[in-house]
């Protein structure tokens, strides 16, 4: 019996092992992009005057989700203690990325909705 457990816990190992290398692989697959958003979510919030020029967002302070293999990225963090903001950013044609609308965020949240994240932090 004890024999049999054995090939089980090694493959479990083995599958947890690589789930943390995909998320690790995927993590610097879209950190240009990340990073690309994360700036633009900075200049917008500083030109609104709700950051002054010295703040910053920091990544590590951020929830990030990509959406439809980078199509869209979504932040969710909180300004001061108790206004939570959730932004979403569209990928166009030149790989840039532009903020998505209020008016057709019901349209994305349908698409991310019924898709799963490919990658979220």
């Amino acid at each position: 019996m004890k024999y049999k457990l054995i090939p089980v816990v090694i493959l479990l190992i083995i599958v947890m092992s690589l789930t943390g290398c995909n998320k690790e692989r995927n993590a610097k697959k879209y950190d240009a992009a990340i990073n690309q958003v994360i700036t633009l979510e900075n200049k917008y919030l500083q030109s609104e005057g709700i950051l002054n020029e010295t703040e910053i967002l920091k990544r590590e302070d951020i929830g990030i989700i990509v959406y439809k293999k980078g199509g869209f990225i979504s932040l969710i963090y909180e300004i001061g203690s108790h206004k939570k903001i959730e932004s979403l950013y569209k990928k166009n044609m030149n790989d840039n990325y532009k903020n998505y609308p209020n008016t057709k965020k019901r349209e994305c949240q349908y698409l991310c909705v019924n898709d799963n994240p490919t990658f979220s932090l």
